[in-house]
């Protein structure tokens, strides 16, 4: 079979592709990945054993440098390298957009089945999302990591899915994750608010600047430490000067998954104030180092921590997540509470049953 993603790089829904790639060549199936290029700088999964397939090299350093090549180059280079490949295949399973455009295309031409794995709507552009609502017709089955996800494609595809929950692995996020960073950052004494991921609009994390603005005279030692990079940087940065709060943020840029470990070990609380984001494999990964996470309601990790009490859920407003920031540090005993059981928890979401469950589904589809 074939994964097809626009390109490998340091995020959760690249894990996805990475993990589920390995797993299936370790049951023994013949799973290629189609992509553009290929970011090994942080990856968190290893790539050994996995069999990419790129386009010419040239194109692939072009289309990682700049998003408009990327667009105008490296997606229709992707669309020949998928065609020209096609009759190796018996399956196909796009990930990320325009992958399941490519796909339902091939598809249509060479009568292969398509599996899609729904991470997140086309961009909100009318033409996009008519192509893709035209596209969803084509895949076998649906897959997505939670229930959010499954409304979406019900209400845009007029489709089902079937919820698969994403891995954790747990050997490594549960490993000691030590202080250095704390000292490193010049924050030994204070309530650290960790956020990972890109920093983006969606991901929202300029928010987070006004809850610490909020909150400046009833938690004086609260601090916001930010990893990643992103279009928003920029942004974040002038709305913690302009709220005289640059003091109390702190950037890392992008880290390894060592050193991400370590900083979670640091935090009173992981925030994921994302805005529409599907699943989010951060607060479960801070599970790991018994860490809870406070979360937007419009992700999909949000039904699995409210669900199951092991983390906080608000409106992804200043205001309603300040509210859980000052419940948090006058209930300790109900912090503690909950990341023992997120603990237990976690140790259930194994990527051998993800891997496990996509093949039921993968099989039906051939």
């Amino acid at each position: 079979m074939l994964l097809i993603s626009p390109w490998i790089r340091l995020g959760g829904s690249e894990s996805v592709v990475l993990r589920l790639a390995r797993l299936l060549r370790d049951a023994g199936w013949d799973a290629d990945v189609a992509c553009c290029f290929v970011d090994r700088s942080f990856i968190e999964t290893e790539t050994d054993g996995v069999h990419f397939i790129r386009p010419w090299r040239w194109i692939g350093w072009l289309a990682k440098r700049n998003r408009v090549v990327m667009a105008l180059l490296g997606c229709p280079a992707l669309l020949v390298l998928v065609l020209a490949r096609a009759k190796r295949y018996t399956l196909l399973n796009p990930h990320n957009f325009p992958a399941l455009q490519i796909a339902a295309f091939t598809s249509q031409l060479f009568r292969i089945p398509v599996v899609w794995h729904f991470n997140e709507p086309a961009p909100v552009d009318p033409v996009l999302q008519r192509l893709e609502r035209t596209a969803a017709r084509r895949p076998a089955a649906i897959t997505v990591l939670d229930e959010r996800s499954r409304t979406q494609v019900r209400r845009m595809m007029a489709r089902d899915a079937r919820i698969i929950r994403a891995g954790v692995d747990f050997a490594f996020w549960s490993q000691p994750g030590g202080e250095p960073s704390r000292a490193a950052l010049g924050l030994e004494d204070a309530l650290i608010l960790l956020t990972v991921g890109k920093i983006h609009p969606q991901k929202n994390q300029l928010m987070l600047v006004d809850v610490l603005a909020l909150l400046r005279d009833e938690l004086p030692q609260l601090a916001l430490v930010i990893t990643g990079e992103g279009p928003d940087r920029a942004r974040v940065e002038a709305r913690a000067r302009a709220l005289g709060m640059q003091a109390r943020v702190r950037f890392t840029g992008v880290v390894d998954a060592t050193t991400l470990r370590s900083l979670y070990a640091c935090a009173f609380l992981t925030c994921f104030p994302a805005l529409q984001q599907t699943w989010g494999l951060t607060p479960f990964e801070a599970l790991c180092q018994r860490r809870v996470s406070l979360v937007s309601s419009q992700t999909g990790a949000a039904e699995v921590l409210q669900a199951q009490r092991i983390g906080l859920v608000a409106e992804p407003d200043p205001h309603a997540f300040a509210g859980q920031i000052r419940a948090a540090q006058r209930q300790p005993e109900t912090i503690d509470a909950m990341a023992v059981r997120g603990l237990a928890f976690v140790r259930t979401l194994s990527w051998q049953r993800f891997g496990d469950e996509m093949r039921e589904v993968f099989e039906a589809a051939a």
